[in-house]
């Protein structure tokens, strides 16, 4: 099977997309076992740290299964939601779990009106984008002035300890857990080394700023693991 590109590595939307499609069947029991769990308690942070209201829209991007678009229609049941990903199966597998609205959309180029949503969610899906930047300014773009972003994701760690206890992890636990959860272990390659080539959280912070964001802010949810970025889209 052909290597995902990762992080950096030029074009690679298609293989991405593409090896989403076919772990999408398994995908949300490789989130519970790869992270014993914690993973919906971190979405659950990301929507109480956004603290949605009746009436808002919101944006699920790089929706997957669906998982924060539930977490926010159960906080609050007014919202108003649209779930997108590149990935048809996996949304198809979140609509049909969550029975919200969703649509297949490519990040960097959202069929989406300019100012639509008071909110914007992305759960571990900005390291799979192309190019940050152009996803970032995409946020930007159908978020209203003043509307929130909350991103979840596995930055790089800047912590030298902190990157010998996930590298320990990535190389020894999860490639396990790859073979044991799904045929596809190229998947989980790209899943680990992705982690490990993608921006740190203070070089996603800056990378926000440059995209018309502010207040930006930060906070790690598992050291060396997990973080979460808040912003504003600024006027």
């Amino acid at each position: 099977m052909a290597s995902v590109p990762l992080p950096g590595e030029g074009a690679r939307a298609p293989a991405v997309r593409a090896m989403f499609d076919r772990i999408a069947p398994g995908y949300d029991l490789l989130n519970r076992v790869m992270t014993l769990r914690v993973d919906q308690r971190w979405r659950r942070r990301l929507v109480a740290a956004l603290a949605p209201r009746d009436g808002e829209a919101l944006l699920d991007l790089c929706a997957g299964t669906m998982d924060v678009a539930a977490e926010a229609r159960r906080r609050a049941p007014g919202l108003r939601i649209l779930a997108a990903d590149f990935s048809l199966p996996m949304l198809a597998r979140g609509a049909a779990k969550t029975g919200l609205p969703a649509a297949q959309a490519d990040a960097l180029a959202l069929p989406l009106p300019a100012a639509r949503f008071d909110l914007a969610t992305v759960a571990f899906g900005v390291r799979n984008l192309e190019s940050l930047d152009r996803g970032l300014a995409e946020l930007a773009r159908v978020l209203r002035p003043g509307g929130r972003l909350g991103v979840l994701e596995f930055f790089r760690s800047t912590s030298g300890g902190s990157r010998l206890v996930h590298a320990a992890y990535n190389r020894l636990a999860l490639p396990v857990l790859g073979r044991l959860l799904s045929p596809d272990p190229e998947a989980y390659r790209y899943l680990v080394e992705s982690m490990e080539r993608f921006a740190t959280r203070p070089e996603f912070e800056e990378a926000c700023r440059r995209a018309g964001f502010g207040q930006v802010r930060g906070e790690t949810l598992f050291p060396g693991v997990c973080g979460l970025v808040t912003a504003v889209r600024s006027p």
